[in-house]
């Protein structure tokens, strides 16, 4: 929902119950500088409906319905923090793809970019290769993969897959051999 310009009508009584909005932090114990930029929206949002729907002056007190907007602002905003994060991994062409291994991802790039233009002279398309690795995949690993290209971390897929976040780089092995045997093949 949009928050329009209040009324100068709607402004007055904004600014002569804007003490609800210290009162509602000070109840919640949540610190005014912190939170304040996270109610007050759904303050302004209160005294918008507040003022232009007069069923609800009849049913309601101008407090109640304020603090139920404020509260839903505070859940949300509680509800964003805690959500995964979702940061895509960065990782350098340069870095060994495997821990006891010299091949690097650029190596690895290159092959698969060479067996890409080999396979397309052939016929084959993106659905036929993701097929062929299917194939090879467990439905742990392409769940693990499904979660990478979404962004989550190692830690994120472990929860998600409930597994031990130390295990993540095992299933990731297992996917880059596969994605090697089927451009390298």
């Amino acid at each position: 929902m949009f928050l329009h310009e209040l009324t100068r009508e709607q402004q007055v009584f904004a600014s002569e119950r804007h003490g609800l909005i210290h009162g509602f932090l000070r109840n919640k114990k949540l610190p005014f500088d912190d939170y304040y930029d996270v109610v007050v929206f759904g303050y302004l949002r209160a005294v918008r409906q507040y003022c232009t729907r007069p069923d609800l002056r009849r049913q309601f007190s101008f407090c109640t319905i304020a603090y139920r907007k404020m509260q839903d602002d505070l859940a949300k905003h509680f509800k964003k923090q805690h959500r995964p994060s979702c940061n895509a991994v960065l990782i350098s062409l340069s870095s060994p793809l495997f821990e006891d291994e010299e091949f690097v991802l650029e190596d690895t790039l290159a092959i698969a970019e060479k067996a890409l233009e080999d396979m397309a002279l052939e016929g084959m398309d993106a659905k036929t290769l993701w097929n062929q690795m299917a194939a090879l995949l467990t439905e742990e690993q392409i769940e693990a993969l499904r979660l990478r290209v979404s962004g989550y971390s190692d830690r994120e897929i472990a929860a998600r897959i409930n597994r031990r976040p130390r295990d993540i780089e095992e299933i990731f092995d297992g996917i880059r051999g596969a994605v090697l045997e089927v451009c390298i093949i």
